[in-house]
């Protein structure tokens, strides 16, 4: 069991996606697909944080059994795509959260960190948010904007606090810590390297 964890905007997705196509037989899932946190409002979240953002409140409802059956080599159907993952020598987690997770990081065999500056993952963030919308089209950008702004005011009050939590608590927990701003072909190759020399 492979976590790979980082702040928004890191590059997870982009690592565990190059790490399914170099390693061999493996299963993917998603933290984000079994999370509940973000569909409530911010000021849930604002009071959440408040009150220590205790992450084994975080509700993930069956993540951690599918973690679980996935190692005792069951399969599993994911919440958000419906798909079947197949059990698999290799599980690659994303996930925010790591080992602070207990219910989830108590199956984690080996844990990578994204040591991603927050400027950095907030503008590819954003670039990705752009990327999402047609700039030639004014009622697009009209509805956009406003809804930008709402992001960084809540980025500002509530989830820049968070990520400098994250990024002390559970980066400090990790096997093998990696330089986010390096190109993501030498982030694949990092994590390839280390895995493999472990299997060795």
């Amino acid at each position: 069991m492979i976590a790979i964890a980082g702040p928004v905007g890191a590059g997870k997705s982009t690592l565990v996606a190059g790490l399914a196509g170099v390693l061999p037989n493996t299963a993917t899932v998603h933290f984000d697909h079994y999370e509940r946190m973000t569909l409530q409002p911010i000021e849930a979240i604002r009071r959440w944080a408040q009150n220590g953002a205790d992450l084994n409140a975080m509700p993930v409802p069956g993540l951690a059994e599918a973690l679980r059956s996935l190692k005792q080599g069951c399969a599993v159907v994911d919440p958000a795509t419906h798909t079947e993952i197949a059990p698999a020598n290799f599980v690659l987690f994303e996930t925010q959260f790591g080992r602070r997770h207990a219910a989830t990081g108590e199956v984690i065999d080996f844990l990578v960190w994204i040591d991603t500056p927050l400027d950095v993952a907030l503008a590819r963030k954003l670039r990705q948010f752009l990327g999402g919308i047609d700039l030639n089209n004014q009622a697009e950008l009209k509805a956009f904007a406003p809804w930008l702004a709402d992001y960084l005011d809540n980025y500002l009050e509530v989830v820049a606090g968070l990520l400098r939590r994250q990024r002390d608590t559970v980066g400090a927990d990790a096997d093998l810590v990696i330089d986010g701003g390096l190109e993501a072909v030498e982030m694949l190759k990092q994590v390839e390297r280390e895995v493999l020399a472990r299997l060795g």
